[in-house]
């Protein structure tokens, strides 16, 4: 299978339409994008809300074991 990219394609259509012709390629339409509901798309939404929230360099293990000496 051979991809190339809408951008690249609609640069110059006319020699991919002409590859298409000569080596037997389809071209097919670009896929629709699927609709999120409501309900996730809340969810997607505070989730990248929260992203970067903790710094990356936070030792989760190291924090486990202080609060079970705690307990």
């Amino acid at each position: 299978m051979l991809v190339v990219s809408y951008a690249d394609f609609f640069a110059n259509p006319a020699q991919y339409k002409e590859k298409a012709e000569t080596f037997g390629i389809k071209i097919l339409p670009k896929k629709k994008e699927k609709k999120i509901s409501r309900r996730l798309q809340k969810k997607l939404d505070a989730l990248h809300a929260v992203i970067g929230i903790l710094p990356a360099d936070i030792d989760e293990n190291k924090i486990k074991e202080e609060r079970l000496a705690r307990q």
